[in-house]
C-alpha cells in the first residue's frame, strides 16, 4: 500500500483544495478503512469551511458523513472484522498531523475507526492525550448490502430520524417543518414515515417546497401568515420542528402550536433565538433535539433497503475527489441537496 493519499481540505476560509496526507496506521484498538465515499454534511462542512463554526484552526480536512470497508484491525479489536462496513473514519487520528488539522477527517480514502467499548475495558476512560478516542463513539457497522447510493445516506438520515425519535410518537399528530434545506427535507420525509397523520411544510421557495411535497407534504406554504391562518383553522399543530435556523421564522412559527404543543429546535441558529413569551400558547414546551446517530442507524438501513425512503430525490449529484471543490460550490449556490464523493 501506498504511504500517501489524497484528502479534501479547507485551506483558509472559504477555499477548499485537495491535499496530500499520510494514510493512517491503527493500532491495536483500531481498524483502518477504505472508504467507498463521503458525502458533503451541508450544514457542518460548509460552516467549518466559512469559519462559522469551531474549526481547529487551518488548514484542516473535513468531513464526517464517510462510509467504507475494514482492510486492518488491530489485535485487540472485538468491534469490527474484516469486510465490516464503517461509517465515519478519521484521516487525522489524534486531530493534527504537524501541517494539517482534522474535523473527522472523512474527505479521504483510507481512515481510522475504533472500538472504544475494547479500550476502556483495558485501559479505563481516555484521558487528555487519548481523547480522540471518543470520536470512536460514532463509528457504527451498516449494512454491506445497500448500494453505494443508499450508504452515502445512511449516516446523515440517521441523525434526521434519531433527532426526531427523541419527540416521541408522531402517530396520528399534525406537525410543521419549518425549512427546506437538507434537514427540513429529512424531517419531512421521516415524519410521515413515523406515522404523522398530516405534515406541513414551510419555505421561500416554490421548487424546494415541490422537492418536500414529493417526500410527504400533505401541505406547503412560502407565505407565513396564510400558513399561520390555514393551520390554525384546522386545529393547529401538535409540533413545529424549526429546521432552518431563523429565529424570526420560529417566532412566526409559535402560533401554528396547539395549547400544550411542542417546539422542537433542531437547527444550529445564526444568531440567539428571541421571541414574545406573550404570543406563545398555553403550556406549550420548547425541545431542543439533536443527533443520536446510533439509536437509528440500524432503522434506518433497514428503511433505505425496504426502497421506505426515497434516496434518489435527496442525493442528486456524485463526483470524484478531484472534483469536490467544484461540487461545494453546486451545494453552495444551492443547486444540489447531497452530494457524494467516490473514492
Amino acid at each position: 500500500m501506498e504511504k500517501m493519499q489524497k484528502a479534501l481540505a479547507a485551506t483558509e476560509k472559504g477555499k477548499l483544495e485537495i491535499v496530500e496526507i499520510a494514510i493512517p496506521e491503527p493500532d491495536d484498538y483500531e481498524v483502518l478503512v477504505e472508504n467507498e465515499g463521503c458525502v458533503f454534511c451541508n450544514t457542518t462542512d460548509r460552516m467549518i469551511i466559512d469559519n462559522l463554526f469551531h474549526t481547529p484552526d487551518y488548514p484542516v480536512v473535513i468531513g464526517h458523513e464517510c462510509f467504507g470497508h475494514v482492510i486492518k484491525v488491530g489485535k485487540k479489536v472485538k468491534k469490527y472484522k474484516l469486510g465490516d462496513r464503517v461509517i465515519c473514519s478519521n484521516a487525522i487520528v489524534n486531530g493534527y498531523d504537524g501541517k494539517y488539522y482534522s474535523t473527522w477527517g472523512g474527505f479521504a480514502k483510507y481512515g481510522i475507526s475504533g472500538d472504544l467499548d475494547a479500550y476502556i475495558a483495558d485501559n479505563g476512560v481516555p484521558d487528555e492525550a487519548n481523547k480522540y478516542r471518543n470520536r470512536y463513539k460514532a463509528n457504527y457497522k451498516i449494512s454491506n448490502d445497500l448500494p453505494i447510493e443508499k450508504a452515502a445516506l445512511a449516516f446523515p438520515l440517521a441523525e434526521a430520524s434519531s433527532a426526531i425519535k427523541q419527540v416521541g410518537d408522531l402517530t396520528g399528530k399534525t406537525v410543521v417543518v419549518i425549512g427546506t434545506g437538507v434537514v427540513g427535507f429529512s424531517f419531512t420525509m421521516f415524519a410521515k414515515v413515523y406515522g404523522a397523520k398530516k405534515v406541513i411544510t414551510l419555505g421561500i421557495l416554490e421548487d424546494k417546497l415541490e422537492i418536500a411535497r414529493s417526500l410527504g407534504a400533505d401541505e406547503t406554504y412560502i407565505d407565513l401568515d396564510e400558513a399561520r391562518d390555514a393551520i390554525i383553522a384546522s386545529g393547529g399543530a401538535d409540533i413545529v420542528f424549526e429546521c432552518c435556523g431563523n429565529w424570526r421564522a420560529l417566532e412566526k412559527g409559535l402560533p401554528y402550536l396547539k395549547n400544550d404543543g411542542l417546539l422542537a429546535v433542531f437547527a444550529v441558529p445564526k444568531q440567539p433565538y428571541s421571541f414574545d413569551i406573550r404570543r406563545c400558547p398555553i403550556n406549550f414546551r420548547c425541545q431542543l433535539i439533536d443527533p443520536a446517530v446510533h439509536v437509528t442507524i440500524d432503522e434506518t438501513c433497514k428503511l433505505l433497503a425496504e426502497n421506505k425512503l426515497p434516496h434518489e430525490i435527496l442525493l442528486t449529484h456524485t463526483c470524484t475527489l478531484d472534483e469536490a471543490p467544484e461540487a461545494f460550490e453546486r451545494i453552495r449556490q444551492e443547486k444540489d441537496i447531497k452530494s457524494l464523493v467516490i473514492f
